[in-house]
């Protein structure tokens, strides 16, 4: 494991119920999340402390739901839900930390033995001053979890940055300075505020199900868009894109290219000019020019 603290309840505003189903519906906004973590919260909140309550409220609340699973295979858990009354910490409702001491993790779609020791990918697959960068610019559960479990969206933008300055970048440099670790809170803010994207349409990020359900990493079709292959398309596909022409595909690519740019600009103080390496600067520069 190369993290070195915990993923899942690292504090200070950030938490995550991704391994739980949380985002696992076509509509995964933050108000529809919201409204189902806090309707969870409120079911189950009230309950005495035993198995056969809890059991019986979750059957109720996955019964009342309106929208099927995006993908099948990733149970969604009805015990996840706000651990706070100010609804900032997502969390199990069941653990014993949460309850008191009684563990009724049996009570969701997985044991609780399987809770206990799952670990995330991004656990392994993130060096720890890349989740430290994402947890010092995703303060609140929602952006979090949506990037922290997205290794491809955090390797993306940090290539694109260190292609666009011609060296390698430290993480843990852009946390220390205010101005770079805001612009990086931007940047990873597309995940959420990213225009052009359909809230309803069959993907996660770089995923889609296949005929089965199961998720398979999406594609650009470059033959059918009349396009050739560029930097910013890995963090694109990250983004929930589907462009269905060269114009939205390039649409895309500004946007990312924009706030790639803002970062490295952001390190200019560090006698570093974020316009030299030629790689991202001159495309966007063009598209400014308006040619």
């Amino acid at each position: 494991m190369s993290v070195s603290f915990h993923l899942c309840q690292p504090g200070h505003g950030s938490s995550c119920g991704a391994c739980c189903g949380l985002y696992n519906f076509r509509d995964h906004s933050r108000a529809t999340l919201s409204a189902r973590l806090a309707a969870q919260s409120d079911a189950l909140r009230s309950l005495p402390k035993e198995p056969e309550a809890w059991r019986a409220a979750a059957r109720e609340l996955l019964a009342s739901r309106p929208h099927p699973p995006l993908f099948p295979s990733v149970r969604v858990c009805p015990l996840l839900g706000f651990l706070d009354s100010s609804h900032t910490r997502v969390g199990c409702l069941g653990h014993p930390l949460v309850t008191g001491g009684v563990d009724l993790r049996d009570c969701g779609v997985y044991r609780a033995d399987i809770c206990e020791t799952f670990s995330c990918p991004s656990f392994t697959w993130l060096s720890d001053s890349q989740a430290r960068l994402v947890h010092a610019a995703c303060s609140d559960w929602f952006l979090y979890g949506l990037v922290i479990t997205d290794v491809e969206f955090v390797r993306g933008c940090l290539h694109l940055l260190e292609s666009e300055l011609a060296r390698p970048v430290d993480p843990l440099s852009l946390i220390s300075r205010p101005s770079s670790l805001a612009a990086v809170r931007q940047l990873f803010a597309l995940k959420e505020t990213a225009p052009g994207r359909s809230a309803h349409a069959s993907v996660f990020g770089r995923f889609s199900p296949d005929s089965d359900g199961e998720p398979v990493s999406r594609i650009l079709d470059y033959a059918a868009l009349g396009a050739h292959t560029s930097p910013e398309d890995e963090v694109v596909l990250c983004l929930g894109y589907s462009p269905d022409s060269l114009a939205s595909l390039e649409s895309a690519r500004a946007l990312v290219r924009s706030h790639v740019l803002a970062v490295a600009r952001s390190l200019s103080s560090d006698g570093v000019d974020s316009s030299a390496s030629g790689t991202l600067t001159p495309s966007l520069s063009r598209r400014e020019r308006g040619s």
